[in-house]
């Protein structure tokens, strides 16, 4: 038998503490991205829909309001 055996149950060398913490900022930076697309994504139709909004509601107000006193 080889005196270098390796345990493979419960044996910690370091690695496995940098590889979940290289891991674990991974998902977090992830997580990061991905709420910054919804907040956008949510400001930009939102922006979209009450500028449509409005220009529907000043046409309805002055453009055929005055159409129809004329």
């Amino acid at each position: 038998m080889s005196e270098k055996r390796e345990c493979l149950a419960g044996h910690d060398d370091g690695e496995s503490l940098i590889g979940f913490l290289l891991l674990a900022a991974i998902v977090i930076i992830i997580a990061i991205i991905v709420c910054i697309i919804i907040i956008y994504g949510g400001f930009f139709i939102g922006s979209f829909h009450s500028i449509k909004n409005y220009i529907i509601s000043f046409k309805h107000n002055v453009i055929d309001s005055n159409m129809a006193a004329a």
